[in-house]
């Protein structure tokens, strides 16, 4: 009898640890099943974070052949330092060198006998313009170019009397000038001496400023002049040209042409090669001339830069970019 009462009561008290024991363990259980799950949550979270940002690296990269980059035109230049220089525009139009242009007239009145040349006709330097008879003397002397040039007016014809008049223009024009107007907002800024890069249409030339003089009193602008080679004859007088004046020049540590430069995503980028990839590097710009930027951040001295026709691979980032948002 006891033997049975002992064996109920070690049941009853097995049932009571075991019903203890499981209560104890239902907590546990639920707090590692809710920790499995952040975590998961987590994992998925950086997994997708992970996509986006490789995602965002691939569309500022663009991948090329060198077929491609050749036929594109995609040109490439490394980052340097250098110089960068202040300029002031000047407008004006080409003239005639005063020290190349004669009007030619007879030494002693008298009949025009002869008249050799026209307009348009290249002389040397001696050449026989006319012969002309003294009223005085009644003998005959010749009128010579006093160097060679170009015929560019005519006022001799046989018979008629010289009575001082010009009889033949003669220029020449293997050098003419630049004559720019000067406003007074520039006079402080415009002097002797400064170089002047001189252009219209393809044509470009380098110089400097020969002088600057006074115009007319009913004129609001004074006159720079610039002496211009002319030798191929490219610069003909009358053509209207811009000046292109240094007033000052620094030096910059880095700097990039202004056509290297493109805005994407609202930031100033510059394509930088790496191999057969371009990257899209945001940089920080500077001082800048017609030329060339001063780079601040962004890239480095001896970074391959594309320089020409970067809107191309431009172009290309936004394509990609329209892609991902679909």
């Amino acid at each position: 009898m006891k033997s049975i009462l002992s064996m109920k009561f070690l049941m009853v008290l097995f049932l009571c640890f075991a019903l203890l024991a499981i209560d104890t363990l239902e907590p546990a259980l639920a707090s590692q099943q809710h920790s499995h799950s952040e975590e998961s949550d987590h994992d998925h979270e950086n997994k997708e974070s992970s996509q986006h940002e490789h995602k965002t690296e691939e569309e500022s990269v663009i991948a090329m052949s060198e077929a491609m980059v050749q036929a594109n035109g995609i040109i490439t230049s490394q980052a340097e330092g250098g110089i960068l220089r202040q300029t002031t525009k000047l407008y004006g139009r080409l003239v005639t060198d005063p020290a190349s242009l004669s009007h030619v007239r007879a030494r002693f009145d008298g009949m025009i006998i002869e008249a050799n040349v026209n307009i348009g006709m290249r002389v040397k330097k001696g050449s026989v313009l006319a012969t002309i008879e003294s009223n005085e003397s009644l003998k005959r002397y010749n009128i010579t170019a006093p160097f060679d040039g170009e015929v560019i007016a005519r006022h001799a014809n046989v018979g008629e009397l010289s009575n001082g008049q010009v009889l033949f223009s003669i220029a020449n024009y293997e050098r003419v000038w630049a004559e720019l107007a000067l406003f007074p907002s520039q006079i402080n800024t415009i002097r002797t001496g400064q170089d002047v890069t001189l252009s219209y249409a393809d044509a470009t030339q380098q110089s400097t400023i020969s002088h600057i003089t006074a115009i007319a009193e009913d004129m609001a602008h004074s006159a720079v002049f610039v002496s211009i080679d002319n030798a191929t004859e490219r610069w003909p007088v009358g053509t209207l040209v811009e000046g292109l004046v240094t007033t000052s020049e620094f030096n910059v540590d880095l700097r990039v042409p202004r056509s290297a430069l493109q805005s994407f995503e609202n930031e100033t980028v510059v394509f930088v090669r790496e191999g057969g990839e371009f990257h899209a590097k945001p940089v920080e710009v500077g001082r800048m001339d017609e030329v060339n930027v001063e780079i601040l951040s962004g890239i480095s001295l001896g970074d391959i830069i594309v320089v020409e026709n970067s809107f191309l691979l431009k172009a290309d980032l936004q394509k990609s970019e329209a892609g991902h948002d679909h």
